[in-house]
Protein backbone atom coordinates (compact mmCIF):
# COMPACT_ATOMS: atom_id res chain seq x y z
CA UNK A 1 0.00 0.00 0.00
CA UNK A 2 2.80 2.42 0.89
CA UNK A 3 4.58 1.53 -2.35
CA UNK A 4 1.43 2.33 -4.32
CA UNK A 5 1.08 5.67 -2.53
CA UNK A 6 4.71 6.59 -3.23
CA UNK A 7 4.37 5.66 -6.91
CA UNK A 8 1.15 7.71 -7.14
CA UNK A 9 2.84 10.73 -5.55
CA UNK A 10 5.81 10.44 -7.90
CA UNK A 11 3.56 10.25 -10.94
CA UNK A 12 1.44 13.21 -9.81
CA UNK A 13 4.56 15.21 -8.95
CA UNK A 14 6.12 14.52 -12.33
CA UNK A 15 2.88 15.41 -14.08
CA UNK A 16 2.55 18.72 -12.15
CA UNK A 17 6.21 19.50 -12.79
CA UNK A 18 5.70 18.87 -16.51
CA UNK A 19 2.67 21.20 -16.52
CA UNK A 20 4.75 23.90 -14.80
CA UNK A 21 7.45 23.52 -17.46
CA UNK A 22 4.86 23.81 -20.24
CA UNK A 23 3.28 26.81 -18.51
CA UNK A 24 6.68 28.51 -18.18
CA UNK A 25 7.43 27.76 -21.82
CA UNK A 26 4.08 29.28 -22.85
CA UNK A 27 4.75 32.37 -20.69
CA UNK A 28 8.21 32.76 -22.24
CA UNK A 29 6.81 32.41 -25.75
CA UNK A 30 4.10 34.99 -25.00
CA UNK A 31 6.66 37.40 -23.54
CA UNK A 32 8.92 36.92 -26.57
CA UNK A 33 6.03 37.64 -28.94
CA UNK A 34 5.00 40.73 -26.97
CA UNK A 35 8.60 41.98 -26.85
CA UNK A 36 9.03 41.41 -30.58
CA UNK A 37 5.79 43.26 -31.34
CA UNK A 38 6.81 46.15 -29.05
CA UNK A 39 10.20 46.46 -30.77
CA UNK A 40 8.53 46.43 -34.19
CA UNK A 41 6.06 49.10 -33.03
CA UNK A 42 8.85 51.31 -31.65
CA UNK A 43 10.80 50.87 -34.86
CA UNK A 44 7.80 52.01 -36.91
CA UNK A 45 7.17 54.96 -34.59
CA UNK A 46 9.45 57.73 -35.75
CA UNK A 47 10.09 60.72 -33.57
CA UNK A 48 11.36 63.96 -35.02
CA UNK A 49 15.16 64.24 -34.94
CA UNK A 50 16.37 67.81 -35.50
CA UNK A 51 19.82 66.46 -36.38
CA UNK A 52 18.43 64.66 -39.43
CA UNK A 53 17.38 66.34 -42.72
CA UNK A 54 13.83 67.68 -42.93
CA UNK A 55 11.85 69.79 -45.38
CA UNK A 56 9.63 72.73 -44.45
CA UNK A 57 6.29 72.46 -46.27
CA UNK A 58 4.47 75.55 -44.97
CA UNK A 59 4.64 78.34 -42.38
CA UNK A 60 1.57 79.99 -40.86
CA UNK A 61 1.42 82.76 -38.25
CA UNK A 62 -1.01 82.00 -35.44
CA UNK A 63 -1.93 83.61 -32.14
CA UNK A 64 -1.57 81.32 -29.14
CA UNK A 65 -4.65 81.86 -26.97
CA UNK A 66 -3.36 79.62 -24.16
CA UNK A 67 -1.19 82.27 -22.57
CA UNK A 68 -1.46 85.24 -20.25
CA UNK A 69 0.41 87.34 -22.85
CA UNK A 70 -2.27 89.66 -24.22
CA UNK A 71 -0.03 91.87 -26.40
CA UNK A 72 -0.61 90.47 -29.86
CA UNK A 73 0.55 93.63 -31.66
CA UNK A 74 4.19 92.61 -31.19
CA UNK A 75 3.48 89.53 -33.29
CA UNK A 76 3.20 91.72 -36.40
CA UNK A 77 6.92 92.51 -36.13
CA UNK A 78 8.05 88.92 -35.47
CA UNK A 79 9.05 87.64 -38.86
CA UNK A 80 11.15 84.63 -39.74
CA UNK A 81 11.99 83.19 -43.13
CA UNK A 82 12.30 79.51 -43.97
CA UNK A 83 16.09 79.45 -43.58
CA UNK A 84 15.92 81.10 -40.14
CA UNK A 85 13.29 78.61 -38.96
CA UNK A 86 15.42 75.76 -40.27
CA UNK A 87 18.42 77.09 -38.30
CA UNK A 88 16.33 77.46 -35.13
CA UNK A 89 15.10 73.88 -35.40
CA UNK A 90 18.61 72.55 -36.02
CA UNK A 91 20.17 74.60 -33.20
CA UNK A 92 17.64 73.63 -30.53
CA UNK A 93 17.83 70.81 -28.04
CA UNK A 94 15.16 68.54 -26.58
CA UNK A 95 13.85 69.70 -23.20
CA UNK A 96 11.57 68.18 -20.60
CA UNK A 97 8.42 69.72 -19.18
CA UNK A 98 10.16 71.03 -16.06
CA UNK A 99 12.84 72.84 -18.08
CA UNK A 100 10.16 74.29 -20.33
CA UNK A 101 8.09 75.44 -17.35
CA UNK A 102 11.00 77.03 -15.47
CA UNK A 103 13.01 78.47 -18.38
CA UNK A 104 10.54 79.74 -20.97
CA UNK A 105 7.73 82.25 -21.19
CA UNK A 106 4.78 81.41 -23.41
CA UNK A 107 4.07 84.30 -25.74
CA UNK A 108 1.03 84.74 -27.94
CA UNK A 109 3.17 84.82 -31.12
CA UNK A 110 3.52 81.38 -32.70
CA UNK A 111 4.45 80.03 -36.10
CA UNK A 112 2.88 76.75 -37.16
CA UNK A 113 5.39 75.00 -39.39
CA UNK A 114 4.61 71.80 -41.26
CA UNK A 115 7.70 69.68 -41.88
CA UNK A 116 8.40 66.31 -43.43
CA UNK A 117 11.19 64.01 -42.28
CA UNK A 118 11.74 60.56 -43.75
CA UNK A 119 8.26 60.63 -45.27
CA UNK A 120 6.55 61.42 -41.96
CA UNK A 121 4.68 64.70 -41.37
CA UNK A 122 5.20 66.76 -38.22
CA UNK A 123 3.73 70.01 -36.94
CA UNK A 124 6.15 72.41 -35.30
CA UNK A 125 4.65 75.11 -33.07
CA UNK A 126 7.44 77.69 -32.81
CA UNK A 127 6.85 80.20 -30.02
CA UNK A 128 8.42 83.68 -30.03
CA UNK A 129 9.88 82.86 -26.60
CA UNK A 130 12.57 80.57 -28.12
CA UNK A 131 10.98 77.15 -27.73
CA UNK A 132 8.89 74.89 -29.91
CA UNK A 133 6.96 71.66 -29.81
CA UNK A 134 6.98 68.98 -32.50
CA UNK A 135 3.90 66.76 -32.88
CA UNK A 136 3.08 63.85 -35.14
CA UNK A 137 -0.46 63.23 -33.96
CA UNK A 138 0.00 61.22 -30.79
CA UNK A 139 3.45 62.28 -29.62
CA UNK A 140 4.78 65.74 -28.78
CA UNK A 141 8.40 66.62 -28.05
CA UNK A 142 9.62 69.96 -26.69
CA UNK A 143 12.76 71.77 -27.86
CA UNK A 144 14.44 74.90 -26.54
CA UNK A 145 16.87 77.21 -28.33
CA UNK A 146 19.58 78.24 -25.86
CA UNK A 147 22.08 79.54 -28.45
CA UNK A 148 23.01 83.16 -27.87
CA UNK A 149 23.52 83.62 -31.60
CA UNK A 150 19.83 82.76 -32.16
CA UNK A 151 18.51 85.30 -29.64
CA UNK A 152 17.94 87.73 -32.54
CA UNK A 153 15.20 85.46 -33.91
CA UNK A 154 12.95 85.69 -30.84
CA UNK A 155 11.05 88.25 -28.81
CA UNK A 156 12.15 86.57 -25.55
CA UNK A 157 14.95 84.18 -24.71
CA UNK A 158 15.13 81.39 -22.17
CA UNK A 159 15.63 82.20 -18.50
CA UNK A 160 19.08 80.73 -17.92
CA UNK A 161 21.79 81.65 -15.46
Amino acid sequence: MIKLLIISLLLVGCHENQEAKISNLTDSTTLFKKDTMLRAFKKSLKLFDNGEPFQIQSITNIINKHTTDLDTLKCNNWTLNEKEIENIIKNSEPIDGTTWDLSFLVLSCTKSVNVVQNGQHFTVALNAASFFSVSNGDTTVLFGDFKKSDKKYFLEGPNVE
